[in-house]
């Protein structure tokens, strides 16, 4: 089985992701850094010398053979993948179509103000919010969840609010919703 987490930059998706990996066992794939290891760069400068939509396209491909590897590997013996998706991996329709039919997908959803105070503490590795001040940033969370919000929400099997309390706690409360074993 994968579980892949969705959700707007900042939402926990790698936090949470490797938390519950640790406590259950379970492989912990994030696919920014897998793209990022693949390539030998960041998700900056691909976004940067090559476009958000050629970015989307790698992004879709890493998709395709992290599914693949675990349906092979799986074939062969139980395993199991926390994957931590982008922000916008749901926003491209092939990539979307590869989480919701291979996945058990769940949406982590935050409030904008959990997501702004986030994203003001961390946004320089963060190709659309990288640099921007707190209204700059407010605005883009506003205009990026308008699009975005419908997507994760069909995309994901389950939506579960990530707003609440110490990482470790909210990753336990997500493995008892998705009621997965502790070690």
């Amino acid at each position: 089985m994968i579980i892949s987490l969705c959700g707007f930059m900042g939402a926990g998706k790698s936090t949470l992701g490797k938390a519950i990996a640790v406590k259950t066992g379970y492989k912990f794939i994030d696919l920014d850094h897998y793209i990022e290891d693949k390539y030998a760069t960041t998700i900056s400068n691909i976004f940067t010398k090559l476009g958000e939509e050629a970015f989307r396209e790698k992004e879709r491909e890493a998709l395709e053979e992290i599914i693949a590897e675990h349906n092979y590997l799986n074939s062969k013996g139980a395993y199991n993948v926390i994957l931590s998706l982008g922000g916008g991996t749901v926003t491209s329709a092939p990539s979307a179509r590869l989480v919701t039919n291979n996945t058990r997908c769940v949406y982590l959803k935050c409030s904008k103000e959990i997501l702004l105070q986030r994203l003001l503490k961390n946004n320089s590795k963060r190709p659309l919010v990288a640099g921007k001040d707190t209204q700059e940033l407010s605005n883009t969370i506003d205009t990026l969840m308008e699009k975005r919000e419908k997507l994760y929400i069909e995309s994901a099997s389950i939506v579960f609010n990530a707003n609440n309390g110490k990482a470790d706690a909210v990753a336990e409360k997500l493995m008892e919703t998705l009621d997965l074993k502790k070690l």
